[in-house]
């Protein structure tokens, strides 16, 4: 009888001493998630020690438990619609820009291009669709997209207006014939994967009964930027726009991004030492911290095929008045010839 006592007790102890020791482990995994997930209110550790009884151990766990619980829901993770959007111009640098501005922690961008309002299959599917397709992210934050097509395309200003008529309006540029060419060369390369043939630029840009610039191409008519600018500012006033170069952003990326940044509001975040220069790409890379760094993908960069001189002297001769109305109305003025 005396040594099944005995055995009680030990056993008692045991069960005693683990929920204890549990009760302690646990305590220390939820200072632990403190710096993870700072908190304002803390319950100092003085109140734990070996004397205190049980139940008052198990009542401070569940106390600080349920302030850890009120404050992850204050900071809870949802789905937000874009505060801002990169509507375009194709080939003009909006993956870059969109990469870049995703360095910032209060910027979290949708990964891939939604195509919501210039689809009409992808609209009629509604605006909770559309959320839907955008990634998590907390309140303070600021989500962002891109497609580029959003720019040239005519449905796009009126349904965005109706989304949010107050929201941010990204529109990053390139020097016109730059862009045309830089247009071609990817429609060039995806024809030649195909194993497909395709007219050279000059025979596309020039028409070859009246031997002008070709309107009805439509890698000219994406770069005059005035034609699609003035049906955008129907609806939304110039000021809620802000034009990005895209060659600077190509070249010296920081003052561009520093100016997007105060464009929306952002405390002044990402510098020099999120960026470097990848001598083998040729273009400049992200460092989003000490371990983890970006390049954009293959596809950026393509060398250019050569094109007559003449012809390129051509298109800046018929860009140039057009340019010059872009200048006038957004405010901004570029050193395209």
């Amino acid at each position: 009888m005396l040594l099944s006592q005995q055995q009680w007790l030990r056993q008692r102890l045991f069960v005693l001493g683990s929920l204890a020791l549990g009760s302690l482990l646990f305590l220390a995994t939820l200072e632990r998630l403190q710096f993870i997930w700072p908190i304002t209110v803390r319950l100092p550790p003085a109140g734990v020690s070996w004397h205190t009884p049980l139940h008052t151990l198990q009542h401070k766990q569940a106390h600080r438990l349920k302030l850890h619980r009120e404050k992850l829901q204050m900071h809870l993770v949802i789905k937000q619609l874009p505060r801002a959007i990169i509507i375009g111009v194709r080939k003009g640098g909006t993956r870059a820009l969109l990469e870049m501005l995703s360095l910032h922690p209060a910027v979290v961008k949708a990964s891939q291009e939604v195509h919501f309002f210039d689809n009409d299959q992808n609209y009629a599917r509604g605006i909770d669709w559309y959320r839907e397709k955008m990634p998590f992210s907390f309140p303070h934050q600021i989500t962002i997209e891109k497609s580029p097509a959003y720019f040239i395309t005519e449905e796009v200003p009126e349904r965005i207006f109706k989304m949010n008529s107050s929201i941010k309006l990204l529109l990053i540029v390139r020097e016109p014939t730059t862009r045309a060419v830089s247009d071609y060369t990817q429609v060039l390369e995806g024809k030649e994967r195909k194993n497909k043939t395709y007219d050279k630029f000059e025979e596309l840009v020039i028409d070859t009964n009246t031997c002008e610039v070709n309107t009805k191409y439509k890698a000219v008519r994406t770069s005059i930027y005035t034609k699609y600018l003035e049906h955008w500012l129907k609806f939304f006033p110039v000021e809620q726009f802000h034009v990005v170069d895209g060659d600077r952003l190509i070249l010296d990326p920081l003052p561009e991004l520093k100016l997007v940044e105060h464009f929306l509001k952002l405390p002044s975040w990402i510098s020099q030492s999120n960026l470097y220069f990848n001598a083998t790409r040729g273009f400049f890379c992200l460092r989003y911290n000490f371990i983890f760094n970006k390049c954009l993908a293959g596809s950026k960069g393509r060398i250019h095929p050569d094109v007559d001189p003449s012809i390129k002297e051509k298109l800046q001769r018929f860009f140039h008045p057009f340019n010059q109305k872009f200048y006038q109305i957004t405010g901004r003025t570029f050193n395209w010839p």
